[in-house]
């Protein structure tokens, strides 16, 4: 009989994170059509707030952070969460959640360039073709991935909503933010943050701003529809499984198992999230948003390891 110290718990828990975050693009997309892009990220941002507030609270985290790390961790929820979120929420509108999980995945080789200009360190020649695979991955799955003869038509999670290059923008644009969100926090957390309590710090400062812009004379800001019961329950399902389980399940994969391959297999969400719109469309993706959402997590698994 297996016994529970000899199962891949670091794995399946990296699996895990990445089958949510599939998950939570499918779940959060009627939200963006409902509320708004906006309105939409500052509940689920808020959610995820007060959540990490209270898991740091309850395990007494808030002692691993510095003067100087909580300061670098504010400017890391502003650029990465406030920022990059809100562009990803934005994308997902406009393009959906296949699409939007593959642009999201460069933020893997944009923190490898990141990482190279401001923080000094290598690109091998392995990193490289990671990033080109990636690249690659992108524009065959974006370009390609949903061409299919004019009768079948689009299901809703597969249209396209106004220009394509401006959800492919605001895509990299929310791969960009979370890139330099993770570089500008990396100090912190080496000096020993939990990163539990950072994420707690990033968030809940990110939900600030988000509610300080609903306060602005911006229409675009505000929710176009009421909130009621049934929508604060698929806010608050979107927000822990994203932000909050997501993430803390990753943390615990980086803590106990082997980094490269845990963050490999936390990049599979682009695969994982087709089989995902095949049960819901009863569509199947063809060949080219396979390929591609195959070859974006290999050069993924090259970047990390």
């Amino acid at each position: 009989m297996t016994t529970l110290s000899n199962l891949p718990l670091a794995e399946l828990a990296a699996l895990a994170a990445a089958t949510m975050w599939a998950f939570t693009g499918l779940i959060t997309q009627p939200l963006v059509h409902h509320f708004g892009a906006t309105a939409t990220n500052r509940y689920r941002i808020s959610v995820a707030g007060v959540m990490l507030i209270l898991l740091t609270s309850l395990f007494g985290l808030w002692h691993s952070l510095s003067w100087t790390g909580l300061w670098l961790l504010v400017v890391s929820g502003f650029i990465g969460i406030f920022i990059g979120d809100t562009a990803l929420m934005q994308a997902l509108k406009r393009i959906g959640p296949r699409r939007n999980a593959i642009l999201f995945a460069t933020n893997a080789p944009i923190a490898a360039g990141m990482g190279y200009i401001w923080l000094g360190e290598t690109l091998s020649s392995s990193t490289l073709l990671g990033c080109g695979l990636v690249i690659g991955g992108v524009m065959i799955a974006i370009w390609w991935g949903n061409r299919r003869a004019p009768a079948h038509g689009e299901h809703s999670m597969e249209l396209i909503s106004g220009r394509l290059w401006v959800g492919v923008g605001l895509g990299l644009l929310a791969a960009t933010g979370q890139a330099a969100g993770a570089i500008i926090a990396k100090p912190a957390l080496l000096e020993g943050a939990d990163p539990i309590a950072a994420s707690a710090i990033r968030v809940g400062f990110a939900a600030v701003c988000m509610w300080s812009m609903r306060a602005l004379p911006i229409q675009w800001g505000k929710a176009k529809r009421p909130m009621t019961w049934p929508w604060a329950l698929r806010s608050f399902i979107s927000a822990n499984l994203g932000l909050v389980m997501g993430m803390t399940l990753l943390v615990y994969a980086l803590k106990v198992g082997n980094v490269g391959l845990v963050t490999t297999l936390s990049a599979t969400s682009p695969i994982l999230i087709l089989p995902l719109l095949w049960l819901i469309t009863g569509r199947r993706p063809n060949r080219y948003a396979w390929l591609g959402s195959m070859a974006v997590a290999m050069g993924c698994s090259i970047i990390f390891m």
